[in-house]
């Protein structure tokens, strides 16, 4: 019996030794990461030949379920589940990122791409060419960042995921609890992506650097602090359906595709005037009025509209994940 009993045991040790050995990330404790670059690719599979499915930010949280060499197997705070390589991100305990979710943290609120500077970056001068002598790394909207140190004149002082610290512009971030909880503002949303007319299209893309259709939508909501679901088809089944057209209204999300199947492949933003700004071959504002010079034909399945509630629910305020 008590032989049945020692051999039974060396299984499952010999088991748990397996698991261990696929998943060593777990076996340290290291149950999260953040994103210690400007913006990080996740594939479906890893490898970098692999397709690309999103991307991430600096300073966003991701829960890491186990890992393959030298990819990581992570999830989003969306919910996207895929690959991302560890030399991506910080791997932090649970310890870790409760410390972080309590820490004073800022976010990038400039529309455009912007940097964080050395220490010496407050007496270099306001030219472009002195301060980019003094360029940690680039961040882009939305990006977090711990607070720390010493402020310099007209520059907060942060600590990036990884421990690096330095110097951001204080008109280029905000409290990232304040962004979270102020009214979101649909214009602002709007000119968000507005801005970013022209910029290319990239499959899987969610920064301002370069994006899909649902990663402009995504990028411009979160510059308001609201996080939607990563891809079109996610999208179109949030919020409310609008079924007038002569009731859109203006931050409505527009879902086009295969009227046959009913499948969505695309999504747009509705602007007002029977326009709408979308991602397609590069960000654009398009019209939904076959006569119109700009008219795009594209076979429109459907409008939701987010409430209020939606944009509480779908807060970073709202999220376990960073609160």
């Amino acid at each position: 019996m008590f032989g049945s009993i020692k051999r039974h045991m060396a299984y499952v040790a010999a088991f748990i030794m397996l698991l261990l050995q696929c998943n060593p990330v777990l076996w340290a404790g290291n149950n999260w990461a953040l994103v210690r670059v400007s913006v990080a690719n996740v594939r479906e599979k890893p490898g970098h030949a692999a397709e690309l499915g999103s991307q991430v930010i600096m300073g966003t949280p991701l829960k890491v379920t186990g890992s393959e060499g030298d990819w990581l197997r992570i999830e989003t705070p969306e919910g996207y589940k895929g690959y991302i390589i560890k030399n991506s991100v910080r791997l932090k305990s649970d310890e870790e990122m409760a410390r972080w979710r309590l820490a004073d943290r800022i976010t990038v609120s400039s529309f455009d791409q912007t940097y964080i500077y050395d220490g010496d970056a407050a007496s270099a001068g306001d030219t472009r060419d002195m301060l980019a002598m003094h360029r940690v790394t680039d961040v882009v909207n939305g990006s977090v960042l711990e607070t720390g140190g010493v402020p310099a004149d007209g520059f907060c002082a942060v600590k990036l995921p990884d421990g690096r610290a330095g110097y951001i512009r204080l008109e280029d971030v905000t409290l990232l609890r304040q962004r979270g909880a102020a009214q979101v503002n649909m214009d602002d949303i709007i000119g968000f992506a507005m801005r970013l007319n022209g910029t290319p299209y990239l499959w899987g893309g969610t920064s301002s650097k370069s994006m899909d259709c649902s990663g402009l939508t995504k990028i411009a909501f979160l510059s308001q602090g609201v996080i939607l679901p990563r891809n079109a088809s996610q999208q179109a089944k949030i919020g409310a359906p609008v079924s007038d057209a002569s009731r859109y209204r203006k931050g409505d999300l527009l879902f086009f595709g295969n009227p046959s199947t009913g499948r969505v492949n695309h999504v747009g933003m509705y602007i007002g005037d029977n326009h709408f700004v979308h991602c397609a071959g590069r960000v654009m504002v398009s019209s939904l009025e076959p006569s119109d010079k700009d008219y795009i034909d594209l076979d429109l399945l459907g409008v939701r509209r987010l409430s209020e509630e939606d944009f509480r629910q779908m807060s970073v305020n709202s999220h376990s994940w960073y609160f």
